[in-house]
């Protein structure tokens, strides 16, 4: 364990971040410090725990470790992750940035969130976090920050293959400002009936509703207008309660119901 002016803690495994965890008040834990820690905060690094920086693809899913690089994430190639997850990812800041900045920096970061954040809720992510005694697991669907006393282990990501995947970003390009966000499209089709859709748009405001993606399901193709028209009507309204109470922009409800409505012209 070493310690830079009082204030930066680097921990060699999960019992030294435990312990700081139990001895230090305003502990903060990152990863690889790409953004400013609150200066009344210590703060402890978890990128130099081997077990937080592997990870390991299974048939269904990839077990993602927190401290796991965008530049390690981007190399394993388009082929071998869902796309949208890669194309998040290789649209996130510049490869310097890339090669140091962590999964969990990502998406783990209070306030607006980052480009990987909608596709990992779209995909229907799962997290693992512990503390000294248990483990939990908690649907991305459900995460809002990782509770005191927890650390963040692991980020299950299934490996599904969707037949329309479509990740777009909005906002400036490689850097982050309140007019950024990411959009995700998964749409999986049978015999020409939906079949499974998930939608995901995060940035400054959240937004996936089960109820929204169920409206489609077992519709026949192709959509008709009619049925874009009442569908973006129902999105509307339904993201218009997170919206208002994030304080986005105007325009980035605009711009999510612009991207919704191109892409369900796929199906049209």
């Amino acid at each position: 364990m070493e310690e830079n002016n009082g204030s930066f803690l680097l921990a060699k495994n999960l019992s030294d971040v435990f312990y700081h965890i139990k001895s230090v008040s305003k502990l903060q834990i990152v990863g690889a410090c790409t953004q400013p820690t609150a200066p009344r905060y210590k703060a402890v690094s978890t990128r130099t725990i081997p077990e937080l920086r592997n990870f390991d693809k299974r048939e269904r899913y990839i077990d993602f470790g927190p401290a796991v690089t965008l530049a390690q994430i981007s190399s394993m190639g388009r082929t071998n992750l869902p796309s949208v997850l890669y194309d998040a990812v290789v649209s996130t800041a510049t490869g310097p940035v890339r090669n140091i900045a962590t999964l969990a920096g990502n998406i783990c970061k209070d306030g607006q969130k980052g480009t990987l954040y909608a596709p990992l809720l779209a995909l229907d992510a799962r997290l693992e976090i512990k503390n000294q005694t248990s483990v939990k697991y908690i649907p991305f669907i459900k995460f809002t920050k990782v509770p005191p006393s927890f650390i963040l282990t692991k980020i299950r990501v299934p490996a599904n293959e969707w037949e329309i995947a479509i990740f777009k970003r909005v906002g400036p390009e490689n850097r982050m400002s309140p007019l950024s966000a990411s959009f995700v499209f998964l749409v999986d089709t049978e015999n020409d009936l939906i079949v499974n859709m998930k939608i995901a748009f995060a940035g400054v405001p959240v937004f996936r509703s089960r109820e929204l993606e169920n409206k489609l399901l077992g519709s026949k193709l192709p959509l008709s207008e009619r049925a874009i028209a009442d569908f973006l009507s129902a999105a509307d309204s339904l993201s218009q309660k997170e919206f208002i109470w994030s304080g986005a922009a105007p325009i980035l409800k605009d711009q999510f119901l612009r991207l919704l409505d191109n892409n369900l012209q796929l199906l049209s």
